[in-house]
């Protein structure tokens, strides 16, 4: 769990209804992906209506926790003053084995990571209502 800043509250995302069954899968630790029942393609990130049939209906599949790091950054200046004592840290940009990318923090040391390594999501619990998508390494 990553620690907070004292008297600063924790910037935290904005959930809207196209990304609410996203947050959802995530508060019971799995990943979710958008599947169009008329097209029977995979979308990611969730949308409103299908980008390759048009069709505003949606259900959702689950997708398997494994996947490898494709890229990463540091960051070294915070976006947000809650983040001051955490930089340097790093973003890594995950392939999972269904070939959709995510983009999530590690719980890692940053010196270490390299492309190609073996990874699993993660779930950090910030409260009841939100959970943040975390890699750890595979076991």
């Amino acid at each position: 769990m990553t620690q907070q800043t004292p008297g600063l509250p924790r910037p935290l995302p904005l959930i809207d209804r196209d990304h609410e069954e996203w947050w959802a899968g995530l508060r019971r630790h799995e990943l979710l992906v958008q599947e169009c029942p008329r097209c029977s393609e995979r979308i990611f990130p969730p949308q409103a209506m299908c980008p390759h049939c048009r069709s505003t209906e949606r259900s959702w599949h689950r997708l398997s926790p494994r996947g490898t790091v494709y890229s990463w950054v540091t960051v070294h200046r915070p976006s947000h003053p809650w983040f001051a004592d955490k930089v340097p840290y790093a973003v890594v940009l995950v392939e999972m084995e269904e070939g959709f990318r995510f983009v999530g923090s590690i719980d890692f040391p940053r010196e270490s990571l390299r492309a190609g390594l073996r990874v699993e999501a993660g779930f950090e619990d910030v409260s009841e209502q939100l959970t943040l998508l975390r890699f750890r390494l595979a076991e």
